[in-house]
């Protein structure tokens, strides 16, 4: 098998998963002209009663009612750092689905996401 056949399948596995800095701060997407802050979204477990790895599963959808497109995602998350899985397998400018997980154990665990994209009219 040439070196250049799995190019391709090497970087699809670098887009599913991101190993996030000691701050758990990344980008998803990209920044575009005209785009506005469609939503904000936290979600927390915990506090539990001990301190355990805790993934977060994140399903967002734009409304269907509005003719809206994802551009570009901040999401944040609390504790030393964290690790993302977002799946290529769905329309990422309709939707965003993942797992974050924090890489050291905890008691609570939040994440916010700042979900921002264009409105077609």
């Amino acid at each position: 098998m040439q070196l250049y056949s799995l190019l391709p399948i090497v970087l699809m596995l670098f887009s599913l998963m991101a190993v996030c800095d000691a701050n758990c701060i990344f980008p998803i997407g990209e920044k575009v002209p005209g785009e506005q802050l469609l939503h904000n979204i936290t979600i927390t477990k915990g506090p539990l009663a001990v301190e355990q790895i805790i993934q977060l599963e994140l399903d967002y959808r734009v409304s269907p009612l509005r003719n809206e497109e994802i551009t570009f995602v901040q999401l944040e998350g609390t504790g030393p750092g964290c690790s993302a899985s977002i799946s290529n397998s769905v329309n990422r400018i309709k939707q965003l689905l993942g797992t974050v997980t924090s890489v050291t154990q905890l008691k609570e665990f939040t994440v916010k996401l700042s979900v921002y994209g264009v409105l077609y009219e």
